[in-house]
């Protein structure tokens, strides 16, 4: 049985062969080594790739015991269609348990717990200082590999440091992540416990997750933020963007031919983030530095936001809503002291949910700047015609290559870029695959449509409050902008998506569940949201005005 990893990362598109292999051999593979000491993960067989998508393996866990009942407590906040999709599977006896706990297992647990249940008490207790701790030491992390990548003298050197970063990756950076993220999970599930017999508790407690501090990518968008503002605070910088288009300013920029004032202040934004992209999980991707014009659309939105829109009046908004529902669910449990304690840790720490993936991409980022480094020399030596070249290749292709064995290389890619252009057509992938021929593509609710309820589409409530509005259906963030007041419709997001929920009234995603990109972000910013809803930028169209009800998973067409 495999589920998509695609789905779970709001990728629609095929991963880069490159991707592929990053993913598969050593971020996910290496982990897996980590926690298994050594007895899984060393072939990388744990994902696999249909039509360019990654699926993970998740049979032996759903046979055993122990993996069966943790799979099942984290999909359904992770994304409810799987979770749908296994529901069907999980009575065949082909699917019965014939594992539990074992030796192995016991010992690899208290070895874990060891080091992880300290830092879980301490992180509870202490959690500003224990949060300021985690980011002091990723960012030692990140900046040491940074140092170790730039030593890499040829394209073989680079490959054989690819596996060695993500081979410390896991212990370096999982057992202090692991307890700071649990010491925010654990008092929100009590929380949510505790709120259940409140009339509307759920709602109190999505809530108090508003403007949630220290998320990495909130923290990019009010950045992004800032440069607009300085954009906009600099008549001749503002008249730029005003008369240009964004491939105009994406060039000028990557000629540093911008007015000073909005060079500089996009030049800093880009030493911080310019790592960020589109699917930016996939090595292939390219990043904003590459190609900025994604971003040079975004600040010409921003530059043109009204004061009472500008995210940092959202965000302090939201901030305001989580201490009043924080105060209110006090009050109606009759334990504020209690509700208080929980809450704060869940603000303090819940924000690095997003941390692990972001650690991951400025590693990956480094990494591509080199290997573009290395693609030029082979462009000039006319190995290759362009330097992302390199990505539409495997790892033993590009060790091949490096040694100069690689006789088909300008064919082969040719012929990775036709399959990549033709796979990229295939819109529509089943959540969940079994070996037997069983496909399942429905959302969290794929049956609620009924004939009495034609122009009714229920999903999974991820964000409370009620919207109407029309319809904006986004497929790729990079060529569109949202008027003030839509819904966006999409089939999933990442970070790169972030600006658009800024101008967005309402989120409506096919894919995605309580704890996904788009679900936070849309809490982050106050917006009700709905996803699971199975194939449903096909189902809306553009303009449709419709009522999205972020607390019941209701999306009403209303015309």
């Amino acid at each position: 049985v495999y589920f998509s990893f695609n789905s779970v990362q709001g990728i629609g598109a095929p991963f880069y062969p490159a991707g592929q292999d990053a993913l598969r051999r050593w971020i996910v593979g290496e982990l897996l080594q980590w926690i298994t000491w050594g007895r899984h993960g060393t072939e990388g067989g744990f994902l696999q790739t249909v039509a360019g998508r990654l699926y993970a393996n998740i049979t032996n866990p759903l046979r055993n015991s122990i993996g069966r009942r943790i799979l099942c407590k984290t999909l359904p906040a992770i994304e409810p269609g799987i979770m749908a999709a296994l529901d069907q599977l999980l009575d065949d006896p082909d699917m019965s348990i014939n594992s539990g706990m074992t030796l192995f297992f016991a010992l690899r647990v208290l070895a874990v717990a060891i080091v992880v249940v300290p830092r879980f008490i301490f992180s509870v207790l202490c959690p500003n200082w224990s949060r300021k701790r985690l980011v002091r030491h990723i960012n030692d992390f990140v900046d040491g590999t940074e140092r170790r990548i730039e030593k890499a003298n040829d394209l073989s050197d680079l490959i054989e440091m690819e596996r060695e970063v993500f081979k410390t990756f896991p212990p370096n950076i999982i057992p202090h992540l692991w307890p700071r993220f649990a010491a925010a999970m654990i008092p929100l599930y009590i929380l949510t416990e505790l709120a259940s017999s409140v009339p509307k508790g759920n709602d109190l407690v999505l809530t108090i997750t508003r403007g949630l501090p220290h998320n990495v990518t909130t923290e990019m968008d009010l950045k992004l933020w800032q440069v607009a503002k300085a954009i906009q605070s600099d008549r001749q910088s503002l008249d730029h963007f005003h008369s240009n288009d964004a491939s105009t300013l994406a060039n000028e920029y990557l000629r540093g031919d911008l007015p000073s004032t909005a060079q500089y202040a996009i030049c800093k934004f880009m030493d911080e983030y310019g790592m960020r992209g589109l699917y930016e999980i996939d090595f292939g991707r390219t990043r904003w530095r590459e190609e900025p014009q994604p971003l040079m659309n975004t600040l010409k939105s921003y530059v043109d936001i009204k004061e009472e829109h500008a995210p940092d009046k959202i965000f302090a908004s939201g901030e305001a809503a989580a201490k009043d529902a924080t105060k209110k669910l006090g009050q109606e449990i009759g334990k504020p002291w209690l509700v208080n304690f929980l809450a704060s840790r869940i603000r303090c720490l819940a924000g690095i949910r997003e941390m692990p993936k972001f650690t991951i991409v400025r590693m990956l980022g480094h990494l591509r700047a080199k290997m573009l480094m290395e693609g030029e020399k082979l462009v000039n030596e006319q190995v290759i015609d362009d330097a992302k070249d390199l990505f539409y290749l495997y790892d033993d292709e590009l060790e091949s290559l490096s040694k100069g064995r690689l006789t088909r290389c300008k064919t082969i890619i040719a012929e990775r870029k036709a399959e990549m252009k033709a796979e990229t057509e295939r819109t529509r992938l089943p959540r969940v695959i079994a070996s037997d021929g069983f496909a399942y593509y429905g959302g969290a609710a794929t049956n609620a449509n009924t004939k009495d309820a034609p122009n009714v589409l229920c999903g999974e409530p991820v964000s409370p409050g009620t919207y109407e509005g029309r319809i904006r259906i986004v497929h790729d963030p990079r060529e569109t902008t949202l008027s003030q007041g839509q819904i966006l419709c999409c089939h999933g997001t990442d970070p790169s998506w972030t600006p658009l929920f800024l101008s967005a009234g309402a989120l409506v995603m096919e894919v995605g569940g309580l704890m996904t990109h788009g679900s936070v972000v849309a809490r982050e910013y106050g917006i009700p949201a709905v996803v699971g809803l199975e194939n449903v930028t096909e189902r809306l169209s553009d303009g449709q005005l419709v009522r999205v009800d972020g607390s019941s998973g209701i999306v009403e067409i209303l015309e």
